[in-house]
């Protein structure tokens, strides 16, 4: 006797059809730093494309790493905590400008050249998604609403861009205050023209680690002010 066909296995329905059926494609927790730096790249970029990014455990392999446009490549460094590095504090990530991306594979692939700020603010809202509405009525800073993102500290110089700063601070204000640093040297930037490729189209930012923000708003550390 044949068995009505809503009684048979996934198994023997896979043997019937001879296809694979993938299970749904589950979001990557704000937590998972693996692809930090390449979900950067899409924000700041405004671009669809998405990039390999190399995760470096040694931090003078970081200093030396260069992004690329082609295959489009990040460079990620996490700054920790605690010696042990377990508890993430901020994120270097070493990018390519929209304007180098829009060069190599058309003006329609970005939105144009948004701000390390825009990483930062994408950043909290991903955290407070993350987290119920109960334990976001105990956030400090009003619920994590009072939090602020600085202007970026921009400069041209790889130096200036790896020297230490307060990317966290509490203000007169009583707010959370984020700040980037930034490094930008655009790809058509005429200044650059006689530089070598490798110089070009670099936008670097200091950032936010999710982990830090996290305690930060839960008040288990407390950042130094300015």
């Amino acid at each position: 006797m044949t068995r009505p066909i809503h009684l048979l296995t996934t198994a023997a329905l896979l043997g019937l059809c001879g296809c694979v059926i993938n299970p749904p494609r589950v979001a990557p927790s704000v937590m998972d730093l693996t692809g930090f730096c390449a979900d950067a790249q899409q924000v700041i970029a405004g671009t669809p494309l998405r990039p390999e990014n190399v995760v470096h455990s040694d931090y003078d392999a970081f200093v030396l790493s260069k992004p690329e446009v082609r295959p489009l490549r990040t460079e990620q460094y996490v700054w920790y905590e605690d010696e042990a590095r377990t508890q993430p504090r901020m994120i270097s990530c070493k990018m390519k400008t929209a304007d180098h991306i829009a060069t190599e594979y058309g003006a329609g692939e970005v939105r144009g050249e948004g701000l390390c700020a825009d990483i930062n603010r994408r950043t909290l809202e991903r955290v407070l998604e993350s987290m119920s509405a109960a334990e976001r009525r105990q956030l400090a800073f009003q619920g994590g609403r009072n939090v602020v993102f600085d202007a970026e500290e921009r400069t041209t110089e790889g130096p200036v861009w790896l020297a230490p700063y307060a990317f966290a601070y509490i203000g007169e204000d009583g707010a959370l205050h984020l700040k980037a640093r930034a490094m930008r040297n655009d790809w058509l930037d005429p200044r650059y023209a006689q530089s070598p490729a490798r110089f070009k189209g670099t936008r670097y930012c200091h950032l936010v680690a999710p982990q830090y923000l996290a305690r930060l708003l839960r008040g288990e550390v407390a950042p130094p002010k300015p």
